[in-house]
């Protein structure tokens, strides 16, 4: 494998929607998606950088189980965001696939190195000090058109967002 560290277990699918609600109930309904639990009316993440320039993203989010994967929807609130560029140029659908790790700062090297090249952009990073836990978008460039997202796995992020896993057991 090159000395590239293997990502862990798959922590969620990313997927932007149109509408948060109107996606819990159809995905609920067609597929038996469920149950969902909502992150709040809006989510904000002020201390971002979206292609290296400060900027605030705004979504509403959910999470739910899907065939025993965890699904995350993702509603932009703004156009700001890369999930609203996404919305706009793909409409709905799949936008990243998201992984808790233990060492943050070796696998983000290793998937930014993976491929060869010039390394992918970050197209969220979300490292800095505004932040209550690091995490980052590394661009699809290099990833067949999905982006990866890495979630440092600490006890304030299992605190966060460790209740969602629990939604697909």
């Amino acid at each position: 494998m090159n000395g590239i560290p293997a990502l862990p277990g798959l922590y969620h699918l990313g997927w932007v929607v149109r509408d948060c609600a109107a996606a819990q109930e159809e995905l609920s309904a067609r597929l038996g998606a469920g149950p969902f639990r909502s992150a709040g009316e809006e989510s904000r993440f002020d201390g971002v950088l979206v292609r290296g320039k400060p900027t605030s993203v705004r979504l509403r989010i959910a999470f739910g189980a899907l065939g025993g994967v965890l699904l995350e929807l993702l509603e932009p609130l703004d156009d700001q965001s890369p999930h609203a560029e996404f919305l706009a140029s793909h409409g709905e659908g799949l936008h990243h696939l998201a992984f808790l790790v233990d060492d943050f700062d070796e696998q983000l090297a290793a998937v930014r190195a993976a491929g060869g090249g010039a390394p992918p952009d970050l197209l969220i990073d979300g490292t800095g000090p505004g932040n209550p836990v690091r995490w980052a978008y590394v661009d699809a460039g290099n990833a067949h058109g999905t982006v990866i997202e890495l979630l440092e796995r600490t006890p304030l992020s299992l605190e966060l967002f460790g209740g969602f896993i629990e939604l697909v057991r």
